[in-house]
């Protein structure tokens, strides 16, 4: 199977896999279920994400850039941007409903419920309450849309592989977060089903305009596209890994040694394909 066929498998396979985390869920009770399994595949995915931003994209992205010419670090510089434009994003611009709804997503949705939105009840609340949902999937799909570049303009399929790796990993657990929180707050089903395809399509949109761009761009100008989608690529995985999993993985308590070992094996997974990169 060539490179273009199993970047659109791996557009299909995301799709799927970020669909059904969420909908299989929807309809059920969630209460009771055990968030280790949840919380260990974040910690995982948070291993592959970090090794692929460090060991694949961010190094890529550097060779690149020196194979135009550039002394100057503008890969990392590169990195370092997405990772403070999300960073603005989540945390600076986004109201403190919304802000608190985003990173209840790798834990209990109903954390910030039971601490705060059952002790208010004014109606000047609801709006905030309403957007939430719309406030988390727009975060998620914002996250989708770098990775999917970032598998769509990989030239090889050892990093195409490994980048795919990652994304399933965390499509899987991000989509059953937020088909538990859409269903926890009571989202309508019809509603809930348009969310969980929006935040679904991303990846997949992302892949389709990274294989596009990269394939009609050539030389001087696709190594610059290149170049630069792995770059932004890193900082976003970086971002993701670090503030957007770990962080809220480790703030909970209770498994920090599983955490931590999933956690590294997803890191030791990448390095170990980084020989055959």
């Amino acid at each position: 199977m060539d490179l273009v066929a199993t970047k659109l498998l791996l557009a299909a396979a995301v799709l799927l896999v970020g669909w059904l985390g969420g909908a299989i869920v929807l309809g059920r009770t969630s209460k009771d279920r055990d968030s280790r399994i949840l919380s260990w595949g974040n910690a995982f995915a948070a291993g592959v994400f970090l090794g692929t931003g460090l060991i694949h994209s961010l190094g890529e992205a550097s060779g690149l850039w020196r194979e135009l010419g550039w002394d100057y670090p503008m890969a990392f510089l590169l990195a370092a941007t997405s990772f403070c434009l999300i960073l603005l994003f989540e945390h600076v611009l986004l109201s403190d409903e919304a802000h608190a709804m985003i990173h209840a997503h790798t834990g209990d949705p109903l954390e910030h419920d039971g601490h705060h939105h059952h002790e208010h009840h004014d109606d000047h609340r609801r709006p905030a309450r309403e957007a939430s949902p719309t406030a988390l999937v727009v975060a998620l799909s914002a996250h989708s849309v770098v990775a999917g570049l970032a598998l769509g303009a990989q030239r090889l399929m050892a990093p195409t592989l490994i980048i795919a790796l990652a994304i399933l990993a965390h499509k899987a657990t991000a989509g059953l977060a937020l088909g538990i929180t859409l269903e926890r707050r009571g989202t309508d089903r019809g509603r809930s089903r348009r969310y969980l395809l929006l935040f679904a399509t991303m990846t997949p949109l992302g892949i389709l305009a990274g294989l596009v761009g990269s394939g009609l761009l050539r030389e001087g100008a696709g190594l610059y596209f290149d170049a630069t989608v792995s770059a932004l690529a890193a900082g976003t995985f970086l971002y993701i890994a670090s503030i957007d999993m770990l962080q809220d993985e480790f703030l909970k308590p209770g498994s920090r040694w599983a955490k931590w070992v999933s956690a590294v094996t997803g890191l030791a997974i990448t390095a170990v394909l980084a020989l055959w990169a």
